[in-house]
């Protein structure tokens, strides 16, 4: 095996079962690209992590995910803290880590980038609830934690910006009642709130809502959006503004900043990390921020603290195979 092959892991379910109708498609192009390449189909939730690790332990230094930020966390979960690197192809609904990094939203160009091989080394997240887990991007609770559950067991179609805010918001914020929980910072901010909206993000971007804007991926701290006493049509209208960060300021929210996160609350609380739910049970979250801890490949030149607008500008140049910003 040539140490560069790459193995890719691909999530046939990623975008409601869309990238199963596209698998010729994504290894004729792998083949083309690559020449050589392995790789294995999930059929469940959690299937990447063990795949990734057997990969790993058979001497593949570089793994593809093929599916959405869900498919790309298990992955990420398997290479934390070591030398592999890994890239990332879009084919799930969302793909916030991707937009984050400038992968365009295209099968070829996305191989092209990984098969370029330039990558740069992120901090991670770890959250530790009822079980541990990595993230990249991000971790949420409260209405957008319950939101993302919905999604996931009733809504599976409305995986997108519109839909979401449009369909699962409306339904999920009128019955959501916020619970009464306590945030601590770094064991100095304390917060103890009725919560209505929670993320925990090393991003700007959360569940593509621009909770934290300007927020970089290497500022050397977890971003917490906390709002608080916001209900019914407040709270659906908090979440069309963080669409595109128009949420910010207002009286019921705030940001801070700390490398250690700890959440407590007297009833269970759900939480969705990047695509999945590692916690429907958890009165104790604790997130730690991680330097350091994971080789991302991106376009080469891609820069962070961006609006929307900028990246998507520079995500067309990336698409067309030219450096992301202008010389």
């Amino acid at each position: 095996m040539a140490d560069n092959t790459p193995y890719l892991i691909i999530n046939p379910a990623a975008d409601n079962y869309k990238l199963a109708k596209k698998l010729d498609k994504v290894l004729k192009s792998a083949k083309e690209i690559f020449g050589d390449f392995e790789y294995k189909y999930t059929e469940k939730i959690g299937d990447g992590i063990p795949y990734a690790k057997q990969a790993i332990k058979d001497g593949y230094k570089k793994l593809v995910a093929v599916g959405g930020d869900g498919t790309l966390n298990e992955l990420i979960n398997a290479a934390a803290k070591t030398d592999i690197v890994l890239g990332m192809v879009p084919g799930g609904s969302a793909c916030d880590t991707h937009k984050t990094h400038g992968i365009p939203r295209n099968i070829e160009r996305a191989f092209e980038i990984v098969n370029e091989g330039y990558y740069e080394r992120f901090p991670l997240g770890y959250a530790q609830g009822e079980t541990g887990r990595y993230f990249v991007e991000m971790m949420n609770g409260a209405f957008v934690g319950e939101a993302a559950a919905r999604l996931g067991d009733t809504y599976e179609w409305a995986h997108s910006e519109f839909t979401y805010a449009a369909v699962a918001a409306y339904i999920c914020v009128f019955k959501y009642k916020p619970p009464k929980v306590k945030i601590t910072v770094d064991n100095k901010e304390v917060r103890e709130v009725n919560l209505s909206a929670f993320a925990v993000s090393l991003t700007d971007t959360v569940s593509d809502f621009e909770f934290i804007p300007g927020h970089h991926p290497r500022s050397g701290n977890l971003a917490v959006f906390i709002s608080k006493d916001v209900k019914g049509l407040k709270l659906f209208r908090l979440m069309l503004k963080a669409l595109n960060g128009r949420h910010m300021p207002n009286k019921y929210s705030e940001i801070l900043y700390g490398k250690h996160v700890l959440i407590e609350s007297e009833e269970p609380h759900t939480y969705e990390i990047e695509g999945e739910i590692p916690s429907v049970e958890s009165k104790r979250m604790e997130c730690t921020y991680i330097p350091d801890a994971i080789n991302l490949i991106i376009p080469k030149g891609w820069r962070y603290d961006l609006s929307k607008k900028k990246r998507n500008k520079a995500k067309k140049r990336v698409l067309r195979g030219l450096p992301p910003f202008p010389e």
